[in-house]
């Protein structure tokens, strides 16, 4: 008999941006009494807040935090007897640290009605920009885009994000349009389709200024046209 807390929410958050911190797949194990109460602390000392309702579809919090940091969920469920917990440390981070290379009215521009798709728990698509932003990273490592060091490229390397901002807008709305797509062929599948497009499009007029040795400024190297091309030996 055992009682199993799980945690279920974003890595990484942005202040005053709506997360929803979900314990709906915590379970009580067989011969174990009924979860009786489930409560959350959405951060070390904000004390615990009760989300038990009626069922396990309501085992969940919206938050939104207003300082950055190292943030400590904790997650607490009784039965018949003492609680069992459960923490789950998260980043809340600044607009400035976040450095998004797009924003929902980037979206907005080419679809009117584009927040009204926001994931239940959230009311903007920051994660998605910056899922899109992190494709963009780790294209430019695979394609040879790195540090001086060999390594990866961080956001610091992107000296002018509007220089990907039409990359990063069109990735996002691809993003967005494949998770809504639930058959072949349907309209949010075109819609991804076309999107997707428009980013290969985006990349290949994209010329980046990026900082590879961390100075903060361009060099002679810091210019790329981001075009594929073969190279054919005759």
């Amino acid at each position: 008999m055992a009682i199993f807390p799980h945690i279920d929410t974003e890595d990484i958050i942005q202040v005053n941006d709506k997360l929803r911190i979900d314990a709906s797949k915590s379970i009580a194990s067989k011969g174990e009494s009924a979860i009786t109460l489930v409560e959350v602390e959405p951060e070390a000392g904000s004390g615990f807040i009760d989300i038990t309702g009626t069922s396990f579809r309501d085992w969940y919090l919206d938050w939104e935090y207003a300082t950055d940091g190292t943030k400590t969920i904790s997650l607490r469920i009784t039965t018949d007897g003492l609680p069992t917990s459960e923490t789950l440390d998260i980043e809340c981070v600044t607009e400035v640290d976040d450095k998004l290379f797009a924003s929902d009215y980037d979206l907005e521009v080419y679809e009117n009605d584009i927040r009204k798709w926001v994931q239940p728990g959230r009311n903007t698509f920051k994660n998605i920009h910056r899922l899109a932003q992190t494709d963009i990273l780790e294209w430019l490592y695979r394609n040879g885009y790195t540090a001086r060091d060999g390594e990866k490229l961080t956001l610091d390397a992107i000296l002018d994000t509007e220089e990907v901002r039409e990359w990063s807008i069109f990735l996002a709305l691809s993003f967005i349009f494949e998770t809504l797509s639930n058959s072949v062929g349907d309209i949010f599948e075109q819609k991804a389709r076309g999107y997707r497009s428009r980013m290969l499009t985006a990349r290949r007029r994209s010329i980046l200024r990026l900082d590879l040795n961390g100075d903060g400024v361009g060099s002679v190297f810091e210019g790329y046209n981001l075009i594929t091309k073969d190279l054919v030996r005759r």
